[in-house]
């Protein structure tokens, strides 16, 4: 960050912000992570596979368990009445009983976006 802001500070151009800030970015700077011994690993970040991943292991949210996006932008969900059919695993009736108990209002629709949640607008088009 620092070399990337005192590059920033040298352009004197009368170029666009926008065009200095992507121009002083410094050749080297992606996503990466570092082994034990300091090699420096430059690839992508993801949420499985790759060399980082196995040196630095990432695990799911419950958000994500139950089957919520990778972006975690969804403030509030809308909700859906609960569906035994969507999930791996067999209820008995007493555990139907005690989750329309637990969620009265149901659980949340994934597939739709947040409660009142906005499309993006600018520069940040995805996290």
């Amino acid at each position: 960050m620092d070399e990337w802001l005192a590059n920033l500070a040298k352009d004197t151009t009368n170029d666009s912000r926008l065009a200095k800030i992507a121009r002083a970015k410094p050749d080297d700077l992606a996503d990466s992570c570092y082994t034990r011994a300091g090699e420096r690993v430059a690839e992508p970040q993801t949420f499985s596979g790759g060399q980082c991943n196995t040196l630095y292991p990432t695990f799911p949210s419950p958000r994500m368990v139950a089957g919520g996006p990778l972006s975690n932008d969804v403030l509030k969900c809308q909700l859906k009445p609960v569906d035994f059919g969507d999930y791996k695993v067999t209820f008995s009736d007493a555990e139907k009983a005690r989750l329309k108990t637990i969620f009265p209002g149901g659980v949340c629709d994934w597939g739709k976006p947040g409660v009142e949640q906005q499309p993006t607008k600018g520069t940040w088009l995805s996290y």
